[in-house]
């Protein structure tokens, strides 16, 4: 059995919009009836020293029913969004919007086939239970993650200046029968120069670590402006979305013993993630084969994506 990361997100913010349905799925000749889709949530809090409203996509699924037959708690939850919470969408006014907290999100990877038939991974936050903002409201989006310490980079955005990333590989739910370990391979950001100095000084390559931070999910327009042969510039407006997680802290020595991740099940969960990939660009069923754990030499070595 792979040991599944910590990876713990907390929201505390208004509710912004819900995005809900019904539906039914078939599983095992079965149909399954769910209700899932996304929520957005306002956030106010400090990016990089400065005051900022974010909105935080979140997204939610879940079957009606258990396994065992009874209602599934984490519908019930879902259900009680849609069917009683205020957004503001729904009322004009976020002073009238339910204040909404949910304490047990995570991080994943959305993984999808792009108009380019090229593969998308974007991140996005899962959560199975959201409550209203009892006692103190403290607007909050933050995050703390395990990983497996993969690439480590700058890389320059246009418009955003240069950016440090780390691309980390985390160990996510994997069935207790399953002989790879099922993996998402996420980009952090770091900004503070104190931070990026610890990172490339005590974070090493296939190394276990641990890190918090905030979540940064923003937008910004830029105009861009097109010479014709005459008159007036054509001018045209495009929104940049923005997508972050950014590090505030960590841990400064690695995890050991039974915290850390094994460096061969880390490479073959890689594996396994670039097929399933392959088979998604192929059409072909997405019940990739799965990929053996090989042996090879432990330590500080390129993982490989």
């Amino acid at each position: 059995m792979f040991r599944q990361a910590e990876n713990r997100v907390k929201i505390e913010g208004i509710l912004s919009e819900i995005d809900l349905k019904h539906g039914s799925y078939n599983r095992e000749g079965t149909d399954v009836e769910y209700l899932g889709g996304n929520i957005k949530v306002l956030v106010n809090q400090v990016i990089n020293g400065v005051e900022t409203d974010l909105e935080v996509p979140v997204y939610v699924f879940a079957p009606k029913m258990t396994k065992a037959g009874k209602i599934n708690p984490s519908y019930e939850s879902i259900e009680t969004v849609y069917k009683e919470f205020k957004s503001i969408a729904m009322t004009g006014d976020k002073n009238t919007a339910d204040k909404i907290r949910i304490t047990n999100g995570s991080i994943r990877m959305n993984d999808f086939v792009g108009q380019d038939r090229k593969i998308k991974s974007v991140p996005r936050i899962n959560a199975s239970f959201i409550s209203k903002a009892t006692g103190e409201f403290k607007p909050q989006a933050n995050f703390t993650l395990e990983f497996s310490v993969g690439k480590k980079y700058y890389v320059e955005n246009e418009g955003e200046g240069s950016k440090y990333i780390v691309e980390v590989v985390v160990p996510q739910y994997t069935s207790p029968n399953a002989e790879v370990m099922n993996v998402d391979i996420v980009p952090l950001t770091a900004t503070s120069e104190s931070v990026i100095d610890a990172i490339e000084q005590y974070w090493t390559v296939g190394d276990t670590f641990k890190a918090n931070g905030r979540l940064n999910f923003t937008s910004r327009t830029e105009t861009t402006k097109q010479e014709v042969g005459f008159g007036e510039a054509l001018e045209s407006v495009h929104t940049i979305n923005i997508s972050e997680f950014i590090i505030t802290g960590g841990s400064q020595a690695p995890l050991d013993g039974d915290f850390a991740f094994d460096v061969d099940a880390i490479k073959a969960g890689i594996a396994a993630r670039k097929e399933r990939h392959e088979k998604m660009l192929s059409g072909e069923d997405s019940k990739a084969k799965k990929a053996p754990i090989q042996n090879s030499t432990k330590g500080k070595q390129d993982l490989g994506f």
